[in-house]
């Protein structure tokens, strides 16, 4: 038993180095994970690897857990959902490929998992905390300079197929995203703390971080940037008003970025997207021309002379719905998939990705029996030969994986987090809105509208590994710290 104390003691002492190695290895296994796609090579090590770091990660955690029951109980609800969901599967039919099934479900698992281990070693050793800003820190330090090597060295992979954008050594523009969303705000206000306004780190986690959503290219990148510069800077002025030089200073940072917009990377590949499209619907409006079509919603029309009219429009867009819509087509029926898309004739309607991602998924469910809107459809679905369907938007790809009790286990876990910070903000907002806690929460509102207008957290390792690390710390500031810290 004395043996076993002494282990213990020694493997909480070092728990920082643990989780410092965690943060820091997360951007070099995604480099890792790049150029073995770019290699052609397999990605079943590198998905070992991930696992093999999760897997070490829980069994320290529960080691060192003094609250063994939240694991068990943890446990026994990752089974029950894993079970339905399998359940599910053979109630439609064998599965194409169970193990990738399943191989899936434990990604998902991740972020939940590291949020309780990371929360158990706050527990053990409260150094964790501060080794957890310098993870974010040296996580986004490593992610710029891995930027700039792509472009130096010709390796840049682009976030657009057009070729806008810089994405770095990394494979998931959406993933990417959301990680500088949560890493700028809390490296940033760690710099000023630790360094002051003065310091060139704090200009480069703000403005590096900030020139890498700006040129990653996407919507919510640039709105994290916006998020982060006047959040944090209207955060500042709540907490001390007399604060209004670094105040400014986040926000002027904001601006800069914001002004360059129309020749940000994002606005000229939407304008190339927008003539091509402009061209499409010509064609499309000049193939409808030569039918006389009447309005489907028109009153006081018979149901034989709907049936008629819905007919006409269905040949009229056979041809359009056959070569946007192939396998939707193919699947589904023209006739159903028409009428799912409400007889639209507007291309973009017809071929912006998320909407036609999140029908198909829609469309599925209604194809499959009730079990699966409890536990969820087999990821295998979503893939009709070369395309993938699953969709884009974490929350909706948790319900059609995993059903209602899946999404509604996901949901409960985040809203759990949210709770801390209102309940703690209403009981006392003095002493727990500081600078320091509007950073990580800066970081979890920005990476929640990833969670729901993209697929690239809770089922990315990459990215749910820093969305445990935020929640982790938004338990540690409201339920483990003792004394919450003055802004400088």
């Amino acid at each position: 038993m004395k043996k076993f104390e002494t282990i213990r003691s020694r493997l909480t002492a070092g728990l920082p180095w643990f989780v410092l190695f965690l943060f820091l290895f997360q951007p070099v296994m995604d480099c890792i994970s790049f150029w073995t796609t770019q290699m052609e090579w397999s990605n079943a090590p590198m998905l070992l690897l991930r696992f093999g770091v999760l897997g070490v990660t829980v069994l320290l955690g529960f080691g060192l857990s003094h609250r063994k029951w939240i694991y068990w109980v943890a446990a026994a609800v990752c089974l029950v959902i894993g079970a339905g969901h399998v359940y599910a599967l053979y109630d439609y039919g064998a599965p194409a490929s169970l193990v990738s099934d399943l191989t899936n479900y434990v990604r998902v698992l991740q972020m939940p998992a590291t949020a309780l281990c990371l929360i158990t070693f706050l527990r053990e050793n409260e150094a964790c905390y501060k080794t957890m800003k310098w993870g974010m820190a040296g996580s986004l330090a490593i992610i710029l300079v891995v930027e700039v090597l792509a472009s130096l060295t010709g390796t840049e992979p682009h976030t657009y197929v057009d070729g806008r954008g810089y994405l770095g050594w990394f494979n998931n523009t959406n993933s990417q995203s959301s990680i500088l969303c949560m890493l700028v705000p809390v490296a940033s206000v760690w710099m000023y703390e630790k360094k002051g306004l003065k310091s060139p780190w704090f200009w480069v986690a703000l403005l590096g971080g900030m020139a890498a959503m700006f040129l990653l290219g996407t919507r919510l990148g640039l709105f994290s940037l916006a998020a982060t510069g006047f959040g944090l800077a209207l955060s500042l002025l709540l907490i001390r008003p007399v604060r209004w030089k670094p105040a400014l200073a986040f926000a002027c940072a904001a601006v800069a970025f914001l002004l360059l917009l129309p020749w940000s990377p994002m606005s000229v590949h939407q304008d190339t997207y927008s003539f091509v499209q402009t061209n499409r619907q010509a064609i499309i409006d000049e193939r409808l021309a030569a039918y006389d079509l009447k309005p489907l919603d028109e009153e006081g029309i018979s149901e034989e002379e709907l049936a008629a009219r819905k007919a006409l429009w269905v040949e009229a867009l056979a041809y359009t719905y056959n070569y946007h819509a192939h396998d939707f087509v193919q699947i589904f029926g023209l006739e159903r998939t028409i009428e799912h898309y409400n007889y639209s004739t507007d291309i973009n309607v017809i071929t912006e990705q998320r909407p036609k991602k999140l029908l198909f998924g829609r469309m599925l469910m209604e194809d499959s029996p009730f079990s699966a809107r409890l536990f969820g459809v087999e990821l295998a679905r979503f893939t009709v030969g070369q395309n993938n369907y699953d969709v884009e938007n974490d929350l909706h790809g948790i319900y059609f994986l995993y059903g209602a009790v899946g999404l509604g286990a996901m949901c409960l876990f985040l809203l759990y987090f949210i709770g801390l910070i209102a309940k703690a903000l209403i009981r006392d907002f003095r002493r727990y809105f500081t600078l320091e806690a509007a950073s990580w929460g800066v970081a979890l509102v920005c990476c929640l509208l990833h969670v729901y207008n993209t697929a690239g957290v809770l089922r990315r390792p990459n990215a749910s590994f820093y969305l445990a690390a935020v929640l982790a710390a938004v338990y540690y500031l409201v339920k483990l710290q003792k004394t919450p810290k003055e802004t400088r």
